[in-house]
């Protein structure tokens, strides 16, 4: 036997032992409102559609699939899996779900983890009938790859955004396309700023934009500030500014906070949006702090928006046409956070801030555009022109993603 095959000899083996060793134990890293891995709520009468979100730096993978399977409820029933460990909010929005912990939460390296998640969804698909798994995520999992192999009776959907940053490797690109039946990519409002790899490749479906609005409407100015117990003679600026687990944000809320008292000479107070799972404790005089997902009904209670470049909040900011101030967080690794920040920073009333004298004057901007505003409701859906009517709540991509099912079942009776 030469070098190289008692090498690939060794690998392979190496390779069984581990998968072996998992198959052990991987249930122990798997909890949600699902008993033994078995969804009971499943659909007789419509495709079973089952979410797949990676873990991700905040909460966009998870906040686009609730938005995709509320909006397509009459056209397939959702579950979902989820390596974030936001996943409860999933259960509180009234689907059933299981937690898996990512390669980051265990310890492991991602080698050695996929073998763990290929046992868990290989287990999941194989005691659960559903019709397609839709992955949100920017790379698609060797365990989820391997597991979809053992079925004939699931295709794949990867819901992959776009904007990536130019020089993110892409290797591995073309044959990861290959593996999905469809891919979807919802609009972005930092598209015409596009230079990174994806911007050439025709190999997704482009749908609106995605934001998730679990009401049919989101709430006027008074109905918001009585359902966040906040006094309607006061006027407020809600910042939001991420989960800060990509790099240090608390010195960039410090000065946003700061400003916003400073520059409106207490006629603005701001509210501190963090996600309602987050431990961090925040005390700071005058500053009030909002845990509530999901945030898109109650915007209309604030006079401008402070916010990260993420994929969500943009969005949101977008649609209903609230004033902002973005500020892109430019150590993500994938996401050009910076390019949708330029694309809003073209929009009325919105802004772009790489410095901390760009988000002074930009907040003092913001406060301007409210006093000349005045009082009243403020959102106007539609009142960004153009931009806004290429974002919807999901239901755009829940038809491809029925339609996409409902294809191969063709194929499969032909």
């Amino acid at each position: 036997m030469s070098l190289s095959s008692f090498r690939a000899f060794a690998r392979s083996l190496r390779f069984r032992i581990d998968r072996l060793r998992a198959k052990s134990s991987f249930t122990t890293f798997a909890e949600g409102n699902v008993q033994n891995l078995t969804f009971g709520l499943l659909a007789n009468d419509r495709p079973n559609v089952l979410f797949v979100t990676s873990n991700g730096a905040g909460m966009g993978h998870i906040t686009r699939c609730l938005a995709m399977a509320t909006a397509g409820r009459s056209l397939f029933h959702s579950s979902f899996i989820t390596l974030s460990t936001s996943a409860a909010v999933v259960g509180a929005q009234g689907f059933e779900y299981l937690y898996f912990r990512s390669s980051g939460s265990t310890g492991l390296p991602a080698r050695q983890w996929n073998n763990y998640f290929f046992h868990f969804m290989a287990s999941v698909l194989k005691r659960n009938h559903f019709d397609a798994v839709v992955f949100d995520g920017t790379w698609i999992y060797r365990g989820l790859e391997d597991a979809l192999k053992c079925t004939d009776a699931t295709k794949l959907i990867w819901l992959r955004r776009g904007l990536w940053k130019q020089g993110v490797p892409t290797g591995q690109l073309e044959r990861m396309e290959a593996l999905a039946d469809r891919i979807i990519t919802p609009w972005d409002v930092g598209s015409r700023y596009d230079e990174g790899p994806l911007k050439t490749r025709g190999s997704s479906a482009l749908v609106n934009g995605i934001t998730y609005l679990p009401t049919d409407t989101p709430l006027s100015r008074t109905e918001a500030l009585d359902a966040l117990n906040l006094e309607k003679g006061q006027r407020y600026a809600l910042v939001q500014l991420g989960a800060g687990n990509i790099n240090d944000i608390k010195d960039v809320r410090r000065q946003v906070l700061s400003d916003i008292s400073q520059l409106s000479r207490n006629g603005i107070t701001p509210i501190l949006a963090l996600s309602p799972l987050s431990q961090e404790r925040f005390d700071v005089v005058g500053v009030s702090v909002l845990r509530r997902y999901p945030l898109s009904p109650y915007l209309a209670a604030f006079e401008f928006i402070v916010s990260a470049a993420g994929y969500n909040s943009v969005h949101e900011v977008v649609r209903w046409g609230i004033p902002s101030l973005i500020i892109p967080n430019e150590a993500a690794s994938t996401d050009d956070q910076f390019a949708r920040a330029k694309g809003i920073g073209d929009l009325p009333m919105c802004f772009m801030a790489r410095s901390g004298s760009e988000v002074r004057n930009g907040i003092k901007s913001l406060i301007d555009v409210a006093a000349a505003r005045g009082h009243g409701d403020r959102l106007s859906l539609g009142s960004q022109g153009e931009a806004s009517q290429k974002i919807d709540s999901g239901q755009e991509a829940s038809k491809l993603i029925f339609e996409t099912v409902q294809s191969e079942k063709r194929k499969n009776l032909e």
